[in-house]
This record gives C-alpha cells, sequence and structure tokens, in this order.
C-alpha cells in the first residue's frame, strides 16, 4: 500500500472543507434574496391590492338614484347679492338654474364680523330677489347667513361660542329679519359653523331666529355630520366635538323647517371611506327624523379645493351619489350642491341622470 504524506492528506481535507463551506454560503446567500424578492413581491402585491380596495370602490354604472322625486338645492355666492347685474345676466342666470331643475337656492348675503355686525354685502340683494321672482317664480329663494361660532380665525369648538351671548343671538334674528322683510328672501338660511354637540345656544339662535321671522317665511340651517356609532371606514375616525348625536340633531330640526346636513369636509382620504361615510350620514340621518316634520337635504360636494378636510381624491360628486344611493330613503327630501360656481358641466350631466331629469 503506498503511503500518503500526513502534510499533504490534511492540506486536502481543508481545501474540500473550504470548498464545501463555501458552496453552502452561496446557496445560503442565494436562499436569502430569493426569500427577499419573495417578500417585496408580496409587499408589493399587497400594497395593490388594499390600494384598489381603497382607492377604487366599485361604483355602479348605472347613476340613477332609486327615487327621481328628490329636491334641488345650491348653494350661490355673494357676487349675486353685491354686485349689480343687469336683467339681462339674471335671466339668463334664472334660464340656466331652471335648466338644472332648481328647487332651492341659498344665496350667500352675509356673514357675522370678529366685531358683532354683518358685512355689508348685500347692496344689490333686493333687485335681485325681485327679478329672479320674476324670472323663476318656482324658485325658492333663501338668504344664505354666515356665522362664525367665534370671532377668532379658529374657533375652540370647546365651547367658546359667541352664540351664548343673548345680544348676538339678537342680532343674528334680527338680520333673518331684515333679509326676508327688507331684502325679499322667503326665508333664511342660516350657516352657523363650528357648533358643539349639544350648544344650547345654537338652539336658542334657532328659536330666536324663529320668533323673528314672519310666520310663513322659510327657516333652514346646515346641520354637521353625525358621529360614528360603528367602524365604517379603514381610517379610524376620531370623535370630533362638532360632529352631533342622531338626539341633538332632531332637537334642531325641530326648530327648522329644512336642515341641510353637511355630507362633506369629511377629512377621510379614501374614497371607499368617503362612500361608506356618507352612505351611514344618509342612514342615520334619515333614521333621526324619521317621524319628524321638516325638509332633509343631504349637502353633496363638487369643490375642486383641496384641504385636510376635503380631500378631492376622496370627496367628489360621483362618489358621494354612489353613497347616497346605498343610504338613500324616503325621508331624504333632497339634495343640495356644494358650490354652485365650482360645478362644471359634466357634474351637472351627472346630477341630472341621478335625479332622472
Amino acid at each position: 500500500m503506498l503511503a500518503i504524506p500526513a502534510k499533504i492528506t490534511v492540506g486536502c481535507v481543508k481545501r474540500r472543507v473550504h470548498v464545501i463551506s463555501g458552496g453552502n454560503r452561496r446557496r445560503l446567500t442565494g436562499n436569502w434574496r430569493q426569500r427577499g424578492v419573495l417578500a417585496a413581491a408580496v409587499l408589493v402585491l399587497a400594497t395593490i391590492v388594499v390600494g384598489v380596495y381603497l382607492f377604487l370602490p366599485p361604483l355602479p354604472t348605472d347613476t340613477r338614484l332609486p327615487r327621481s322625486d328628490l329636491r334641488l338645492a345650491a348653494w350661490l355666492g355673494v357676487t349675486w347679492s353685491n354686485d349689480a347685474h343687469s336683467p339681462s345676466e339674471i335671466r339668463d342666470l334664472a334660464s340656466t338654474l331652471g335648466a338644472h331643475r332648481l328647487d332651492d337656492l341659498f344665496i350667500y348675503v352675509s356673514y357675522l364680523k370678529a366685531d358683532g355686525r354683518f358685512n355689508s354685502t348685500y347692496g344689490h340683494a333686493t333687485e335681485f330677489v325681485k327679478q329672479m321672482k320674476s324670472f323663476a317664480p318656482e324658485m325658492r329663494l333663501l338668504a344664505w347667513i354666515g356665522v362664525p361660532t367665534s370671532p377668532r380665525p379658529a374657533a375652540d369648538e370647546t365651547g367658546d361660542s359667541r352664540l351664548h351671548d343673548a345680544d348676538i343671538r339678537q342680532t343674528i334674528a334680527e338680520f333673518s329679519r331684515f333679509a326676508v322683510a327688507d331684502l325679499g328672501f322667503d326665508g333664511v338660511h342660516l350657516n352657523i359653523e363650528p357648533v358643539a354637540n349639544d350648544d344650547r345656544g345654537f338652539l336658542e339662535t334657532l328659536n330666536d331666529a324663529r320668533a323673528s321671522l314672519p310666520v310663513d317665511a322659510w327657516l333652514s340651517t346646515t346641520a354637521h355630520p353625525l358621529r360614528l356609532d360603528s367602524t365604517r371606514t379603514a381610517v379610524p375616525y376620531p370623535p370630533v366635538a362638532h360632529h352631533w348625536t342622531p338626539e341633538y340633531f332632531r332637537r334642531v330640526a325641530e326648530r327648522s323647517d329644512q336642515i341641510a346636513l353637511m355630507a362633506y369636509d369629511s377629512g377621510l382620504p379614501f374614497p371607499r371611506d368617503y362612500l361608506n361615510w356618507l352612505a351611514y350620514q344618509a342612514e342615520n340621518s334619515a333614521s333621526a327624523l324619521r317621524d319628524m316634520p321638516g325638509q332633509l337635504i343631504i349637502g353633496l360636494p363638487t369643490s375642486e379645493e383641496w384641504t385636510p378636510s376635503h380631500q378631492t381624491q376622496a370627496e367628489s360628486l360621483r362618489i358621494a351619489l354612489a353613497g347616497l344611493s346605498v343610504g338613500l330613503s324616503d325621508r331624504i327630501d333632497g339634495i343640495a350642491i356644494y358650490p354652485y360656481w365650482e360645478t362644471d358641466d359634466q357634474e351637472w350631466q351627472l346630477i341630472a341622470t341621478s335625479l332622472g331629469h
């Protein structure tokens, strides 16, 4: 038998071990890379699935709402009461509004300034109302009156409300009477924000306004959305002081002829969440007023301005109408479009189709 030197034998073994160890490392590194690629692919796929779910909710191909008897309202800008317009301009507006089949017009007249006085932005309101009534007598014309509840730019929702001041409430009541008796409006549309849930001052403001108005004058008010009592959104929806309970919503409705729920400025970033949120608002506002008189109007957005509270990638008219379709009931009397001056022809066509016009 041939003898092999021990030194050579040990060297061969070392080289073999080295080769085997290197191969294992390469195979192990390859496995980790494959797993990393697979994990990244799964993460990308999951992100796509979640994104599709949140950003592309299923929308009906037929946009017609289940009912075709809904009223249609819109918020119009201050130019019509503040600026001079020729009869032909007002006639053209009336013709356009008539073609859209609008029933109620909330025409901006003024807002309560920090000093407790109303801004003088209604110099041509009387002639505008007179002309509109001659061109479109079937439309209800309401003076849209804005009332920030705090004189500061950033209102404190915890209770620092000017509505707790009896003099301020009387000023609002007197201006409401002025809008009807002197300017000629059919009533007033009070847009008071923000109003915390259970704010007694707001209820007293409505009482005072009602007492100041002629018997046949219309008292309309905006309303904040209702608080969620169940999970409806993927994004956790925080409790907000000015989101109301159904009980407070009823108390406001008891004091008005029409309540317009502002179903926008939700702060939600995803279309599916906004759709579900709006369906909830429609269902629960209608349920809260089931046995009560007065009109319930759902306000829908067409605003093009992106803000943290109105994220336009989620809050669009089409998504809003889809949500309304889910939550619509016989108790809802109509919809209101905010704002009229940013609603384009395509959106008006969508509205017409949805209402069966």
